[in-house]
């Protein structure tokens, strides 16, 4: 080994123990007076401090290409294989820690969005073993920490089968209406100006919330067979039953109706299909529908409306559907 060599490898042991935190092996000997004796050693070890400054200064990515660089060059330059041994020993500790570091943000979870078109009903199961299954022209995005589990309804409307876990509640937002459950089944129908949330089984707290994530305001508490009506105007929420075969028919592809006047029937089929209905005769707005539609077919819808309530339907140029009375002879 030569001089240069030897004056080396000692700065690289200095600089591998004092970044260690341990110098009990050099403990004989102080690094200022061993710098001081010859002005090589200032330089040699001013160099390697150089060095790993450089290290630390440069992304994962360059960090792990420098290291690999450098092992490169020691086996091509045997006169610098003691120096780089030392340099590689501390480059091994910045990876290790630049490895910890993207192992950590690469396990971090991330939203994930799902979505339907109109007239589409799609099943999503998720990792955390709950299930949602999402109606005509549905969009949420659902986030699973580990100590809370999350989904946002951003238009639309979706059933909920939620895995039990004490220790991550599953909450729901939808507009300004929160829904929180520790293991339930539920359905959730985000409107205009209210928001509708049905109770299957379990127990569901319905909370009034704003922008302020902490200003959330409990406004009922459901039990299995109840719904809640949130009005977010008025900030309160109407309980009461629910027929549940109308509810959720729509799991199967149907729509089910019991004495609903015809206004809001067409305001709800129209969620299915790209073709609206609109009501051209104002006095049928308040007539009674009652009747199982297929959702999977308008044609057979329109015909059904036309045969059972004395109603004619003209299909104009841009694709909308009028109703009108039925003229007796």
């Amino acid at each position: 080994m030569t001089k240069k060599q030897d004056i080396e490898e000692q700065a690289a042991r200095w600089a591998v123990g004092l970044m260690s935190g341990d110098n009990r092996t050099h403990a004989d000997v102080d690094l200022a007076a061993w710098r001081d004796e010859d002005p090589r050693h200032a330089r040699a070890y001013e160099d390697l401090q150089a060095m790993a400054d450089d290290l630390d200064a440069v992304g994962e990515e360059a960090l792990q290409e420098e290291f690999e660089r450098e092992l490169h060059e020691a086996a091509a330059e045997r006169k610098r294989q003691r120096w780089v041994a030392g340099i590689s020993s501390l480059a091994a500790g910045f990876v290790v820690a630049a490895v910890m570091t993207v192992s950590m943000w690469v396990s971090a979870p991330e939203p994930v969005t799902y979505q339907t078109a109109k007239g589409q009903r799609s099943t999503i199961a998720l990792a955390d073993g709950s299930v949602l299954q999402l109606n005509t022209d549905t969009r949420v995005t659902a986030l699973l920490e580990d100590d809370e589990r999350h989904v946002s309804i951003e238009k639309g409307e979706a059933f909920f089968s939620v895995k039990r876990d004490e220790s991550r509640p599953f909450i729901v937002n939808a507009g300004e209406t929160q829904v929180r459950v520790l293991g339930t089944k539920f359905n959730v129908r985000l409107g205009a100006s209210s928001n509708v949330v049905s109770v299957l089984s379990g127990l569901v707290s319905v909370a009034q919330r704003s922008d302020d994530e902490d200003d959330v305001r409990e406004i009922a508490r459901l039990h299995a067979g109840e719904q809640a009506e949130h009005h977010t105007s008025s900030q309160e929420a109407v309980v009461e039953g629910f027929d549940q075969g109308s509810v959720m028919a729509w799991r199967n592809g149907k729509a089910l109706y019991h004495e609903t006047p015809l206004r809001d029937v067409v305001k709800d089929l129209n969620r299915y299909f790209d073709a609206p209905l609109e009501i051209a005769d104002a006095h049928l707005a308040n007539l009674p529908v009652s009747g199982t539609f297929n959702l999977t077919d308008q044609d057979v819808v329109v015909d059904a409306l036309e045969s059972a309530f004395s109603i004619v339907a003209v299909k104009r140029l841009d694709g909308v559907i009028l109703l009108y009375a039925r003229q007796e002879n």
